[in-house]
């Protein structure tokens, strides 16, 4: 009879812990919860009312067309690069693919800046020391792989 009744408490403690690491498991967001867009961040942060979101969202259209735009061109390129590995001849062509590969990416930094400048013009003359705030967090707080 003892047994039992310590295989029983030990059944239902073992049970309580499963029930409880599921709770933590779903309830529990990974990277530590929601984290808000960076669109969302450049809002609350800059504090714009709905017109300045009106216009920053007429940019952020045109940013990601523009982006998309230069990275479509970009894969293009790169299949053409790779496609001179499997014939010996082309390999000349590997240069000039690599700088044109080059010179889009500079193209879409220097559509990142653009952007960057836009958003600096909608904000108001008591915005600007907080858009200069945001501007040490701009390369961590849009690139893609956020750190822990």
């Amino acid at each position: 009879m003892n047994k039992v009744k310590l295989l029983t408490w030990l059944c239902c403690g073992l049970l309580l812990i499963n029930l409880g690491l599921v709770w933590f498991i779903f309830s529990h967001k990974p990277n530590g919860g929601r984290h808000d867009k960076p669109k969302d961040t450049v809002i609350k942060k800059l504090g714009f009312d709905a017109q300045q979101i009106v216009a920053y969202e007429k940019f952020i259209d045109w940013h990601r067309s523009e982006i998309r735009r230069s990275e479509g061109n970009i894969v293009e390129i790169k299949n053409k690069l790779y496609s001179t590995l499997s014939n010996d001849s082309a390999q000349n062509q590997k240069d000039s693919l690599i700088t044109e590969i080059g010179k889009l990416q500079t193209a879409i930094e220097n559509i990142h800046y653009k952007h960057f400048q836009d958003i600096k013009q909608i904000c108001k003359p008591n915005q600007i020391k907080a858009f200069e705030e945001l501007t040490s967090e701009i390369a961590l707080l849009f690139s893609k792989k956020h750190p822990k």
